[in-house]
């Protein structure tokens, strides 16, 4: 078990999107997890996350906003279009593009 407030960040990248209503409940991004997320991140500590699913990155801003411990960081759509400074392409990204599909890359803030 991580101590409180050990984390400077976390990054969930390309994780599964289980579209189907009836698996939504196994989605990696939960209240239960950002819960979690939100006990190990240290205040200002950012939850970065990246995915070519439109419905799966609209989930992760409903719930991060709806959680109360998350601030989302865009300003303007560039910051959530373009990848971070750190970026490594991965394959999922690679594949997402090959197939048209738009990266959304989102960033939020422990408050």
């Amino acid at each position: 078990c991580l101590p409180p407030a050990s984390l400077d960040g976390i990054d969930l990248f390309y994780p599964d999107p289980w579209p189907k209503r009836r698996h939504w409940k196994r989605r990696f991004v939960s209240p239960a997890n950002l819960d979690r997320f939100a006990r190990v991140l240290k205040p200002g500590g950012k939850f970065r996350f990246a995915s070519d699913i439109d419905h799966y990155v609209n989930w992760t801003l409903l719930h991060c906003r709806a959680h109360g411990a998350f601030e989302w960081q865009a300003r303007d759509a560039d910051d959530w279009r373009q990848p971070y400074e750190t970026w490594v392409r991965t394959r999922y990204e690679a594949k997402a593009i090959r197939e048209n599909r738009i990266p959304a890359y989102l960033t939020f803030v422990r408050t």
